[in-house]
């Protein structure tokens, strides 16, 4: 994930790397009540400069464990997860300025991680289209392959380009965005490209979310939201950022996106000035609401039966505009934003109406979360 900004070349090459050690859970409780209705289970909240991951349960909106992602030297960092097939396990990629590179392993029996260390920072965390091996497109123009199984990195594939986004398409092959603005598609079986790189829409394609029964690619990019027609490998429209319609590089980033699972609505979290997240129909392609927030938003998931959105949302100050902005908020998130920033929020919404139903306290900046059913 990324893989899940990782938001312009300069941006994503002032990451750093992360290690941790194994870390045991400790159990917090957060007082907060929860409208009826939601989907049981346990959503997992990346807290990036808490060096912790939360877990929620999604019936009450309590906050039951904090899992820390400790290293004994500087900070973890960790920003984005990939669940297995099986729910047993969370991988999570680790930003941090400081300390040697790894990605973490969660035990979602035992809330207990243990890190794996690899080759150069990860830059996002993907399960591959098999879903027996964990994707890790990493700074180094690398992305290695990691055995569920047994948690061993099997395979080490190279670019001529630093690969920043890793997703499983519906079709079997893995789509790779790379900091250029470039994407392609590669066999998952030897990372040999078979679709041609093409243009994203914009640079530091991060991620990307498929719609239309896999005919079409959204990619979220500085500073719009790109339009793939798969069949033809082609990029046939941008949607820009802002209300005006006008494509600048001033206008906010789109972060991370998801398609509701009815494939109805693309929810887009925005990075730089923005007013919040923004709804997309993807029957036409036409942005039709905003989610009003309070700063730049990180990640966003879905319940598996779409009545839910769950979005993370930063502090307010981070909320800077311009790629200038982006880039300064980004920098301290992936170093010294522990000194800076203040909580985040946790911000649930009614997939029916795009309205806020809760607002759950996390720690500092929390990332892109992941929903493990009960």
């Amino acid at each position: 994930m990324l893989s899940r900004r990782f938001k312009s070349a300069g941006l994503v090459v002032t990451m750093a790397v992360a290690t941790a050690l194994t870390v045991a859970t400790v159990g917090v409780g957060v007082a907060q009540a929860a409208p009826p209705g939601g989907q049981p289970g346990e959503l997992y909240i990346p807290e990036v400069d808490n060096d912790t991951v939360a877990v929620m349960d999604t019936v009450t909106h309590q906050i039951t464990h904090r899992i820390p992602m400790r290293q004994p030297v500087g900070f973890s960092h960790p920003a984005v997860l990939a669940v297995t097939p099986d729910h047993s396990k969370i991988y999570s990629d680790n930003f941090s300025v400081a300390g040697l590179p790894t990605v973490g392993v969660i035990d979602t029996k035992t809330k207990t991680a243990k890190t794996i260390p690899i080759f150069t920072v990860a830059l996002g965390i993907f399960l591959s289209p098999n879903g027996k091996q964990i994707l890790v497109p990493e700074l180094g123009f690398t992305i290695e392959v990691i055995d569920i199984a047994t948690d061993k990195i099997v395979k080490t594939w190279h670019y001529g380009d630093v690969p920043a986004g890793a997703f499983p398409g519906p079709d079997g092959l893995v789509y790779v965005g790379f900091v250029s603005g470039l994407i392609a598609a590669i066999d998952p079986n030897d990372g040999h490209i078979v679709k041609r790189p093409i243009w994203s829409g914009g640079v530091a394609t991060f991620w990307y979310s498929f719609a239309n029964g896999g005919h079409k690619l959204y990619t979220d990019t500085i500073n719009s939201i790109g339009v793939i027609d798969v069949d033809k490998w082609e990029l046939v429209k941008t949607i820009p950022t802002t209300k005006d319609g006008i494509g600048k590089l001033t206008n906010p980033g789109a972060f991370v996106s998801e398609v509701t699972p009815d494939g109805k609505k693309l929810y887009v979290t925005t990075f730089g000035g923005a007013e919040g997240t923004m709804v997309i129909d993807t029957a036409t392609d036409q942005w039709v609401d905003t989610i009003p927030m309070e700063g730049a938003q990180i990640g966003l998931t879905f319940s598996p039966d779409g009545k839910r959105a769950y979005i993370s949302d930063s502090a307010s100050f981070t909320n800077l505009p311009t790629p200038v902005g982006e880039l300064t908020i980004f920098n301290l998130m992936v170093s010294l934003g522990q000194f800076v920033y203040g909580p985040g929020r946790l911000v649930v919404v009614d997939t029916a109406t795009n309205k806020i139903i809760d607002v759950v306290p996390t720690e500092k900046i929390p990332g892109i979360p992941a929903f493990i059913p009960k």
